[in-house]
């Protein structure tokens, strides 16, 4: 990924926590919306402190790919791992694209075209990440 396509998505996070605050919220309506059985898999998160925690993760994931791609992919696989234990296998790559969404839909104002490509290759090596 080009320094410029990083830049894209920090400054596309940037702007998203400086208008929206954090994304939790959006993106959980969100993943209930895209499949309602995953509800039941947080029943007993009754503090929401998982839910917060897989937001941070996938934030911090972001995070790490910006400066070393390489880490990042290591993180996804192990995600990867722990997500068999709820048979979470072919969704798992979901989350990541609701985060997209919405940092999309929070940066509406200066989201452009070369701010989608970045992500999408991202999200592409993202979904490589496998063992």
């Amino acid at each position: 990924m080009t320094a410029a396509a990083k830049q894209l998505i920090e400054q596309s996070l940037t702007h998203y926590a400086e208008q929206h605050g954090d994304p939790y919220d959006a993106a959980f309506q969100k993943l209930y919306a895209a499949n309602a059985d995953y509800k039941a898999l947080f029943v007993l998160d009754t503090d929401e402190g998982l839910r917060r925690n897989m937001m941070r993760t996938t934030l911090e994931m972001i995070a790490t790919y910006l400066n070393d791609a390489y880490a990042a992919a290591n993180l996804v696989i192990g995600a990867r791992l722990v997500h068999l234990t709820y048979e979470i296998t072919d969704d798992f790559d979901l989350f990541f694209e609701i985060t997209r969404d919405v940092i999309a839909e929070g940066c509406a104002d200066i989201w452009t075209h070369d701010h989608t490509a970045a992500w999408q290759t991202m999200l592409e090596d993202f979904e490589k990440a496998r063992l």
